[in-house]
């Protein structure tokens, strides 16, 4: 009976530590993509100048969420890594201001990154949509 309730102590803490994403968030669960045409609403509207927000969650391979949350006021692209629920990872939150979003295709896929950021020695992708 002990083994059983420590078990059950164990997985609600773990379930505590997860992330929920909502219907609005682009979902990146190993290249399999949720809600894809709202990210490509997102750099559609980065380079027509108008305002937008959205959250990529990535997945890693553990099955640990790190969240991007990305606001776009009209001219500057505001960037927000959560890695605080990655197990393995660094644990931390960075922000840092972009002026845009390069695209660059390969015979793997299609990059999406920021650039022109303010911090340089932060991971500046956003997604990568395999072929």
């Amino acid at each position: 009976m002990k083994k059983v309730i420590w078990f059950m102590l164990i997985l609600l803490l773990m379930s505590g530590c997860s992330y929920n994403p909502s219907d609005e968030d682009i979902v990146d669960t190993h290249d399999e993509i949720t809600n894809l045409g709202k990210f490509m609403e997102f750099v559609k509207n980065v380079n027509q100048g108008k305002e937008d927000q959205i959250r990529v969650v990535r997945y890693t391979i553990e099955g640990d969420p790190m969240l991007h949350d990305l606001e776009y006021d009209g001219e500057i692209i505001t960037s927000t890594t959560d890695t605080t629920r990655d197990q393995f990872g660094k644990g931390s939150v960075s922000t840092a201001t972009c002026k845009s979003i390069t695209v660059k295709e390969t015979d793997e896929g299609t990059y999406y990154n920021l650039s022109g950021c303010n911090k340089t020695n932060r991971d500046n992708s956003i997604l990568v949509i395999r072929q």
